[in-house]
């Protein structure tokens, strides 16, 4: 995001008066598989972080919230490995990329998946490059990295134990968790998929990074206004 990201946390831009971080949390637990007396959150966070901490702190909505440091940048699956740790590890998680929103109807879908390891994905067609393009067939993921197909995956996941503990065991540019449930899927683990209709990405950079907010902006707004 530019400029802008040097002195505000991305996920932290403000839509309606609330950063968009409040808009991802908020959708999350309000899903009807959401328990706020059994669930938790877990926020990685690294740069600017203080900005998070002291709008969120410790409770929000009556959600108890554990902050992990991502001292070193070095990818999506070293923030999944150290937030797994703030985890009860035996049973599974919900991971969102946190300039990513989505539907609470979508992660009851996820949640609800017969799969243990389910990707979201959205087709997108463009003439750019997507490393985070997907294969599918029958709406199992057969290639989770560098794919060839009409879909991307979107930020949101559902990773079993299991899955987890596959993070960290590939690189490519740096470690990423897509790169990392490839590996798995080679081992034979099935990975499956919930589609997006809409791909609501803050970060996103087409056709601009500006029009992107825009987009991003006007659709909370609109879904926000009776």
């Amino acid at each position: 995001m530019g400029n802008l990201s040097s002195y505000l946390q991305k996920c932290m831009y403000p839509i309606m008066g609330k950063p968009f971080l409040e808009w991802t949390i908020g959708s999350l637990v309000a899903n009807r598989c959401f328990n706020v007396e059994t669930d938790r959150l877990v926020l990685v966070v690294g740069h600017l972080q203080d900005q998070i901490k002291a709008f969120f702190g410790d409770l929000w909505c009556g959600t108890p919230i554990t902050y992990i440091e991502q001292t070193e940048a070095i990818g999506t699956a070293h923030a999944v490995s150290i937030g797994w740790q703030a985890c009860m590890q035996a049973e599974g998680t919900i991971i969102i990329q946190a300039d990513v929103w989505a539907e609470p109807e979508f992660y009851e879908d996820l949640i609800n998946h017969s799969f243990p390891d389910v990707l979201s994905v959205h087709r997108h067609v463009c003439s750019r490059r997507h490393d985070e393009r997907v294969d599918l067939s029958d709406g199992r993921i057969t290639k989770a990295w560098k794919g060839t197909s009409p879909y991307v995956e979107c930020g949101i996941w559902k990773f079993s134990p299991t899955l987890v503990r596959w993070m960290m065991k590939r690189k490519d540019d740096e470690y990423r968790a897509l790169a990392s449930v490839q590996a798995a899927i080679e081992a034979g683990l099935p990975v499956g998929s919930v589609e997006r209709k809409r791909w609501i990405h803050l970060g996103g950079t087409e056709p601009t990074v500006q029009a992107n907010l825009k987009q991003v902006t006007r659709f909370l707004m609109d879904r926000a206004t009776p």
